[in-house]
């Protein structure tokens, strides 16, 4: 049986660096790192689920990468298996 996971503003933040890439983390421990295409298209590179939220997004801002909001453009990212 899937899990079941709230997709909201409070659950998620998407990060992105210099080039463009992101990384969108959800607190249940998913995190999904894409790109975008001059067209806006989405370009999934990876899915990992067992993250810790809070660890990896200060690992990503430690790195450089800034947070610019939840992303909940790209939640249907987090649903999608």
């Amino acid at each position: 049986m899937k899990k079941s996971v709230e997709i909201s503003p409070g659950q998620q933040r998407l990060f992105q660096d210099q080039s463009g890439r992101c990384v969108l983390l959800h607190k249940t421990g998913i995190a999904v790192s894409f790109w975008l295409t001059e067209d806006n298209a989405v370009h999934v590179v990876d899915r990992i689920e067992g993250i810790d939220f809070k660890k990896t997004g200060s690992q990503l801002i430690r790195e450089g990468w800034k947070c610019i909001g939840p992303g909940m453009d790209y939640a249907w990212l987090i649903e999608k298996t």
